[in-house]
């Protein structure tokens, strides 16, 4: 459907009429394909940010245990040793492409199906029908109130996966400020934390594991997994403390899945790099790019404030943000590149129904907060 037209149609349609139309989508969708996710272990990943990369953590640990897995995320889908890119801009696929990639998964005899689970998709029914047995959050920030108009909206939407009659085992941030409610209200029995040097499980956990003397750089980061029983030195190629806790989180749930220790930590080391998720490219100019989807005023502060450090001459930023989404969140993101960036580049992004220009301009807004070196170079 046109994009314009299905704006038009959100501002005029009341929004229970718009979800009744995605639930007979994700309904007829299920059955079509014959409710395919029915024949292997679901596992679902949620949060506002570090989904992708845990679902990457999740698969590379399940291979390294021998199991043939089935991925979906924002940035690539997965049957087997089979990888293509998620070129579909969307975070969980429409209800009907979802049914048949998870149908080809079971063709192809995957037993395990990971999926990056949205706040759009569960209020849309996109994952009607699919039974979630294992479910981890990574964190619940700034992000779609565009959409949800309020935080507890959000944060309710996101509790949907937590609330499946079939999940056995959650996982959650013991530094979130949801973390207590979700391990309240989820239907699982056993239900982990997990944090960054914090070795208190967090109230109605059943099970904590937590990162101890904890070291980065810029090729990646070192920490010591403990657990109540066991501990093992991890060596990840991924750096930054955020993607510690990606790699915690991942290992909770795969706790889940009676494998061993060595396995998981095995498993987390041999993730090289995730696409788009502070990918380096070096250039023969003696320079590096990095590329990263940080795209809430949150995760870009970790990101720039992570590789400021090991920065020896200048850092530039190169941004932008997308059309029908929070505006809120534009001028915070221009601020933060301007707060450790020497120069910051304001561009086109996915403008979707929106003027590109007003969208930058709204951005460049924020610079001057940040007191940069330099003033913002924008089109």
């Amino acid at each position: 459907m046109n994009k314009r037209l299905k704006s038009f149609l959100r501002k005029r349609l009341p929004h229970s009429a718009i979800l009744f139309y995605h639930k007979t989508q994700g309904v007829w969708a299920a059955i079509r394909f014959g409710m395919p996710s029915r024949h292997m272990t679901v596992i679902g990943v949620t949060g506002t940010k570090g989904k992708t990369t845990t679902c990457h953590f999740i698969a590379s640990i399940l291979e390294e245990a021998g199991f043939k897995v089935g991925m979906t995320s924002s940035v690539n889908f997965k049957i087997g040793e089979k990888s293509e890119p998620n070129n579909r801009n969307m975070g969980v696929l429409p209800p009907a492409e979802l049914q048949k990639l998870l149908r080809q998964m079971r063709d192809a005899h995957c037993t395990v199906a990971i999926i990056e689970v949205t706040s759009h998709g569960l209020d849309q029914y996109r994952l009607w029908g699919i039974p979630f047995h294992f479910a981890g959050l990574t964190n619940i920030t700034h992000d779609h109130l565009d959409y949800h108009k309020s935080w507890e909206q959000y944060q309710a939407v996101k509790l949907r996966l937590f609330q499946g009659k079939r999940l056995k085992a959650v996982a959650v941030n013991g530094h979130d400020s949801s973390a207590e409610l979700f391990l309240q209200k989820t239907t699982a029995n056993r239900r982990w934390s997990y944090a960054l040097e914090d070795d208190e499980p967090t109230p109605r956990a059943t099970d904590h594991i937590f990162a101890d003397k904890i070291s980065s750089n810029p090729s990646g980061a070192s920490f010591i997994l403990k657990s109540e029983d066991e501990e093992q030195r991890v060596h990840l190629q991924l750096t930054g403390r955020f993607n510690v806790e990606n790699a915690l989180c991942a290992a909770a749930i795969c706790s889940n899945l009676n494998l061993k220790l060595g396995t998981i930590v095995a498993g987390l080391e041999r993730l090289e790099h995730v696409p788009g998720r502070l990918e380096r490219i070096e250039t023969r100019k003696g320079f590096s790019l990095m590329v990263d989807y940080a795209h809430t005023p949150d995760s870009l502060e970790k990101l720039y404030s992570t590789l400021r450090t090991d920065v020896r001459g200048r850092m530039i930023a190169v941004l932008g943000c997308t059309g029908d989404r929070d505006r809120t969140k534009r001028p915070i993101m221009g601020a933060l590149a301007a707060r450790f960036c020497d120069y910051v580049f304001v561009t086109d992004e996915e403008p979707y129904t929106e003027d590109p220009n007003q969208i930058m301009d709204e951005v460049a807004k924020g610079v001057p907060r940040g007191r940069p070196l330099f003033k913002a170079v924008y089109p």
